[in-house]
């Protein structure tokens, strides 16, 4: 084989390594099927998703990336927060109303190495998921406080 050939080969061969190196870095998001697997992508912050049917609803959960100092696109040690997506797909029937938020979503800021679920810290989050989720509370705390208007101020008086 002459020199011209081999050259054509070698880059053809680097062409394609870099569209699947691209492809990876890019685009592939890691399918989980259990929260274990989740949980340990969204700890290390690797792109992942995992659809998690709750009591309440189906949840999607999605890594999306990094953030940190520039150092952070090389090395997640240098790395201080993990954007996860979190979407609340189809509300089911339970003892909170979530249809009124169904398809929205939120991001939520976490620290490396953060293991749980996502929007268990709504102060890290934000988003039209996490303002749907605080009016459900208010509307809740609100109907309970107008229920036990009584009950509350007993226990107000004894407490005095």
């Amino acid at each position: 084989m002459n020199m011209r050939k081999k050259r054509v080969i070698i880059a053809v061969v680097l062409i394609l390594i870099l569209i699947i190196a691209f492809y990876i870095y890019f685009f592939y998001v890691k399918k989980c099927g259990n929260i274990e697997c989740f949980n340990s992508a969204m700890s290390n912050c690797v792109k992942a998703s995992y659809l998690n049917e709750a009591n309440d609803g189906s949840w999607l959960f999605s890594v999306k990336k990094a953030e940190g100092s520039f150092w952070c696109k090389f090395s997640s040690k240098y790395c201080e927060k993990c954007i996860v997506n979190v979407k609340l797909l189809q509300a089911k029937k339970g003892p909170t109303d979530l249809s009124a938020i169904e398809g929205m979503d939120m991001n939520c800021e976490l620290p490396m190495s953060y293991v749980g679920l996502p929007q268990a810290d709504l102060s890290l989050c934000h988003g039209d998921l996490k303002e749907g989720i605080q009016d459900i509370v208010i509307k809740k705390m609100h109907s309970y406080i107008l229920t036990n208007v009584g009950k509350i101020g007993e226990e107000l008086t004894k407490a005095f």
